[in-house]
């Protein structure tokens, strides 16, 4: 259940803080696998998950709601998935959750049918959805292709947007797992959304829609579909090795696991990647004072 209040403890701190500025964290990439087992052998996801989590609570309590972009387990297995649902229930906020080409839309269904949109198909087989948080519009599109790494968005889906988008009377956000855009690294983006003209056309038509965001990539990069902004953001665990060599192969690096946090503001959105890890306490700097004189 969500903590009432919990978003304007920020006023209380800052006299600045504008009421309609809603904040948004976004969370992607888990590829959990059951309770005690690694992911590809080698990697402790469901500690990195769980430490994600706490870190959001912990740094934002100012956050309306967490958009989750897919890929939430490794293989689709229903404990993975019972784990997920039972973590992200750490939150006061609403979840927002879709899935990406690791996962299976049935199993996910099930286990997060409590969350927001999931249960009730807003275009058959799909888990998409639209929720107004804090006057803004977040539609969650469902890229997923069935046993396959590429996503689609589709036609069906394309039209719920549309209507969606036309309907809104505030600024939308769009979230999804498959960026919408080339990112430069050969083997991701042979596995990319197959229909990101068709999307652009779409959003082209609705200038209210701020910002696209993503995830798949396992990197911060920035880029654009059509008019709009787009943003994926690193992965909660492992990431992928920035290679701009066509020829090289899929792999992962143990770079920091991180989060989007996604402002709305005077008609605008403002993106940052904060990290999971601890890298001590925030050091003051005087009024006037240099950096040099702190060190």
């Amino acid at each position: 259940m969500r903590q009432p209040g919990r978003a304007h403890m920020a006023q209380a701190r800052n006299p600045c803080y504008l009421a309609a500025m809603p904040v948004f964290a976004q969370l992607t990439d888990f590829h959990l696998r059951p309770p005690g087992t690694l992911t590809l052998g080698e990697v402790d996801t469901d500690r990195l998950v769980s430490a994600a989590i706490d870190r959001v609570n912990a740094e934002h309590p100012e956050i309306e709601a967490v958009l989750v972009t897919g890929d939430l387990t490794d293989l689709g297995e229903e404990e993975a998935y019972n784990r997920a649902a039972m973590l992200l229930a750490r939150f006061a906020v609403p979840v927002l959750v879709i899935p990406g080409n690791h996962d299976r839309a049935d199993v996910m269904r099930d286990a997060f049918a409590a969350f927001p949109g999931v249960a009730t198909a807003a275009v058959d087989g799909k888990i998409c959805h639209a929720t107004e948080i804090g006057g803004v519009t977040v539609v969650s599109l469902d890229t997923l292709v069935a046993n396959a790494p590429h996503g689609t968005v589709g036609v069906e889906q394309l039209d719920w947007l549309d209507a969606t988008l036309a309907a809104a009377t505030g600024p939308a956000l769009v979230a999804m797992h498959h960026p919408p855009f080339a990112v430069g690294i050969g083997f991701m983006d042979r596995v990319s959304l197959t229909d990101s003209a068709a999307l652009a056309a779409v959003l082209t038509r609705h200038p209210n829609v701020m910002r696209v965001v993503c995830g798949h990539v396992h990197r911060t990069i920035v880029g654009a579909v059509g008019r709009v902004p787009a943003i994926a953001v690193p992965g909660v665990a492992h990431q992928v090795h920035l290679s701009l060599s066509p020829e090289a192969g899929p792999a992962l690096v143990m770079e920091p696991p991180a989060y989007g946090i996604h402002i709305v503001r005077d008609g605008e959105t403002i993106s940052h990647v904060a990290y999971v890890d601890d890298y001590g306490p925030p050091i003051p700097v005087a009024r006037g004072q240099t950096v040099e004189a702190v060190q």
